[in-house]
Order: C-alpha cells, then structure tokens, then sequence
C-alpha cells in the first residue's frame, strides 16, 4: 500500500482526523511522536521538518493554520506522486474547513465529512490503480506504464522490460495528452479509457482520471490476429455487412481518409473528426514503435463506447450506446481479421484498395 497513513492533527498534538481506510488505533501515539519531532525541530535547528524518514516510510508532513496534515507513505512510492497527492488533499482540507479550524473547540466530528472526499480525491489520483500496478505480479508483466499529473508532469516513469524504448514514454505522453483534450470537446468527461491496439498483440492502454492519467504498454499472445484477412471490398455496404457481423454496433460510420482531412463543417459529424484527430495521434505513435499498419481504437467513456478501425485507406467508427468490455471487442476484431474469404466463382474479385 503506497500510502500507509493520512493523520490530521492540532499543533498541540491532538488528533482531529485519521482517514479510516488506514486507521491502526494508534493516532494518539503517532500524533504525540510527530508534533514532539516537530517541536525539538524548530528549538533547536530553528526550522521546520517537512519530511521524516524511517526504514522503511516516509512521513510527510504539511503544517498550515494551526494544524498538521500527516502522510506515512510507502519507500515505494515515488516522492514526486507522494507530494502531488497530498498537496491536493491538503489544499481541499484547508478550503472545506478553514472556519472550522478556527473556531474548533475540541468536536471533532464536524471533520468526519473529510473521509468521503479524502476517498474521492485518491481514486481521482489513481491510487488505487497505482498500488495494483506496483504490489501485483499482473503489475510486472507489464512492458512498462507512466502516471502524468494534468499539468502533463511525469509523476511515475516504469519500465519492466529490459533494453525498454524509451520513445514509448514521450508517445505515452501524446497520447494521454489527446484522449484528455477529445474527452473535454467530445463527451465532457473526466474519466475514461482508450485502448490503442495492433494486430500483432500491442497493447497501449490509456486511463483519463480527474486530476491524473495513466498509459500502460503491454503485449498480449490472446490479441494477435494468427492469419489476417484482406479487405476487397468496393463499397461501404459491404463493409458495413461485414462489421455488423461481428461486432452488432448500434451505428456505423465509415470515412475515407480524404474525407476526415477536410474540416469539421464538411464531415457529416464533427464529432468524428475530433476523435480522427486522437485516432492520428496514436497511429503515428504505434507505427513509430511497432511498424503496424492496422490498429483498433477503443474509446470507452461515461456515455458509450467508440471503436475506430483502420481499414487500409478507410476509416470505421463503431458507436455503441451501453458499455461493452474490451474483450468482447478485441475477440470480435480477431475474427473478423481472421475469418477467411471465400469468393464466389461468379464474383468478380474486387481491387484491393491502396493506401
């Protein structure tokens, strides 16, 4: 558990506050060893600690109007992603109970309402997924992940796979930078996820919190397409008839690329060219990593999923109204990819289309 602790406390050493989810019934003694730290600190090197370091934890501690906000945070948690952390929640504190702290006389129950936003502010930072990330063997079979503060900072930079591209990390950046900005334009959401994958098993996977978001990279044997299947078709029904078959999407929309370069007011809906523009990104991206030429967007948001498939020059936008899980999608792209074609003798074979 990355963080261990979240105590707040008089600067006479009183506790108001210990955040339940980490509670151990021991914040009488661990406010009274912190403030009589603190104090021995000021008498005698004249300053005041921010940081107090033990084998194994850190405890971070943040003094303003006459309270301490106390963090016992874990060695493994990067000191960058600790401070972003608890500046926010010290930051919400201050502002919910500023009167509160003035006039407190001894209640402390008129702080309890901080647990509820204490949670929040955590799971819109990820914590949780962190500690997954970091404490669970599924965390190391990871070809690598970053965390980024909004403000696009680099909280956490982790790579498992020896010889790692490094080049990943400023695509990662890229990425989550775009599916951020469509999120706000498209569905003004602040959370989501968009999975970026190729045929050949490359998975990047992009998680949109409120105040932080994460790209993962991985490699899956179950996504890669064993035989793929070429696309000769003329027109978009038989596109169409084709997606439907597999996928059952409650709309489809298919674009050549001429057409999703024009601007917004020439395409039917610009809605498309926005997540186009997302789309482009991560293509650029994955063909600089993988030299793919075929991937599959997902775009899973509070109101539906998007999926964008690369049809060699055109481009399918699959709208689904209810949420579906990744697996069901990347199972239906395998066999769509993989399904053979079997032309008619009475067919004209149609051209294949060239990029």
């Amino acid at each position: 558990m990355l963080i261990r602790r979240i105590l707040i406390v008089t600067d006479s050493g009183l506790p108001v506050f210990d955040y339940e989810e980490y509670s151990r019934g021991d914040e009488v003694l661990v406010s009274g060893l912190v403030t009589a730290i603190l104090k021995f600190a000021e008498e005698t090197e004249k300053e005041r600690l921010s940081r107090v370091y033990f084998e194994e934890s850190l405890y971070i501690l943040k003094v303003i109007e006459s309270v301490i906000l106390i963090f016992q945070i874990s060695d493994e948690m990067p000191g960058e992603y600790a401070e972003y952390v608890s500046n926010q929640i010290t930051r919400s504190f201050i502002n919910d109970y500023r009167e509160e702290v003035k006039n407190f006389r001894g209640d402390v129950s008129v702080f309890h309402g901080f647990q509820e936003t204490c949670k929040e502010i955590l799971l819109q930072n990820g914590i949780e997924i962190v500690n997954c990330l970091i404490d669970t063997p599924e965390g190391e079979k990871l070809k690598a992940w970053c965390l980024y503060s909004l403000e696009n900072d680099a909280l956490i930079v982790k790579a498992n796979s020896p010889n790692y591209n490094i080049d990943s990390f400023t695509i990662f950046q890229v990425l989550g930078k775009s599916f951020r900005k469509v999120s706000e334009n498209v569905d003004r959401c602040s959370k989501g996820t968009c999975f970026h994958i190729t045929h050949e098993g490359n998975l990047v996977q992009a998680i949109l919190l409120p105040f932080v978001f994460i790209v993962i990279e991985s490699a899956v044997e179950e996504m890669i397409v064993k035989r793929f299947r070429q696309f000769k078709i003329k027109s978009q029904q038989q596109l169409k008839d084709i997606i439907n078959e597999f996928y059952r999407p409650e709309k489809i929309q298919i674009f050549s690329k001429k057409d999703l370069r024009g601007t917004p007011e020439q395409i039917i809906n610009s809605r498309y060219k926005t997540l186009y523009d997302l789309f482009s990104a991560a293509e650029k991206g994955l063909e600089h990593l993988y030299k793919s030429p075929i991937h599959i967007q997902i775009l899973n948001i509070e109101k539906g999923v998007t999926v964008i498939i690369k049809l060699v020059n055109r481009v399918a936008f699959l709208e689904f109204d209810s949420q579906q899980t990744s697996a069901s999608i990347i199972e239906s792209t395998k066999k769509m990819f993989e399904q053979e074609q079997i032309i008619m003798d009475d067919t004209p074979e149609a051209t294949l289309e060239k990029s």
